[in-house]
């Protein structure tokens, strides 16, 4: 059956070639060189069973970001996806060379628990109740893309992270500086309740690219109103089923995320203009439980 794998459940180990998380190490699995795998993990399989990859750099080093969208309405699995792609980029990348911040508008339990990841420098919650962390993570955002700014003219007129990183690479003396990827959990209530926020997006989407500052929204609805001057910086989209067709024809171009089955973790993909990826995602959240050599491989035999 061709789509067997669009109703199976699978965990993000698996995916990523882990057999045992129990006997894992990263230092393996760590993408430190500026190749093709870098900032690059599976999100989940496609109809074939084949991993679909998330890639978020940027199209001139052949990924699909810098930055992205992902719509989803209640109970499709967003924040189950935002969970597998922090931990999955965690689980594949050192925090030397990659960093988050986690903002949750809300203040649900999205992100509860990555704080302690050692690539987490902020985790930000329940903004709608706080309106002065609001004003000090817009004030922290806009002073992080300065200090980048600053460091890299300072280091040597570098034009980009990636050439300074290039130049470490090649034995500069040059301290490294992480990736930082920002993902806001809820962006359309965010920016309901303080529009002005939107400036603050469109500055990351436009100096991110150069700065190694990635941006994803993530939301249960998507309202256009807010988007016109985001959109042309969101060169990912990823639509969980939508609450109508016109919301997934804003997100991915075509109704079709609205017509997806209620379970979790079904979604699309746009990678590019031309390229649309029905995918089911990994999921992190199962309760671990070992298993023997044995039932790992039944399991993966079931799942083929």
């Amino acid at each position: 059956d061709a789509s067997e794998p669009m109703v199976s459940d699978f965990e993000l180990p698996t995916l990523l070639g882990i057999d045992d998380v129990d006997r894992w190490s990263p230092a393996g699995f760590m993408r430190e060189q500026l190749d093709r795998s870098r900032l690059r993990i599976p999100l989940g399989v496609d109809e074939r069973g084949h991993p679909v990859d998330l890639d978020i750099k940027e199209a001139a080093q052949g990924g699909m970001g810098p930055h992205g969208l992902l719509i989803g309405a209640t109970g499709s699995g967003k924040s189950e996806l935002l969970r597998t792609l922090v931990l999955g980029m965690a689980m594949t990348h050192s925090s030397e060379t990659l960093n988050f911040v986690l903002v949750d508008f809300k203040g649900g339990a999205t992100f509860l628990g990555l704080d302690e990841l050692p690539h987490v420098s902020a985790l930000i919650t329940n903004l709608a109740d706080e309106a002065t962390l609001v004003t000090r993570m817009q004030d922290a955002l806009a002073g992080e893309l300065n200090r980048r700014q600053e460091y890299l003219r300072a280091a040597g007129n570098y034009s980009s992270l990636l050439e300074h990183e290039k130049a470490r690479l090649a034995g500069a003396p040059l301290e490294g500086m992480p990736t930082l990827f920002v993902i806001v959990d809820e962006f359309s209530e965010l920016l309901a309740s303080n529009p002005d926020f939107a400036e603050l997006f469109v500055m990351i989407g436009r100096l991110g690219r150069s700065l190694g500052v990635h941006l994803l929204l993530a939301s249960q609805r998507l309202e256009d109103g807010r988007m016109t001057k985001l959109e042309s910086h969101l060169s990912y989209r990823i639509g969980l089923r939508t609450f109508s067709a016109m919301e997934s024809r804003s997100v991915i171009g075509v109704p079709d995320a609205h017509q997806l089955p209620n379970a979790p973790g079904n979604g699309y993909l746009r990678s590019d203009v031309a390229t649309l990826t029905r995918f089911k995602a990994a999921y992190v959240s199962g309760a671990y439980r070992r298993r023997t050599r044995e039932q790992r491989q039944e399991e993966g035999r079931q799942q083929v």
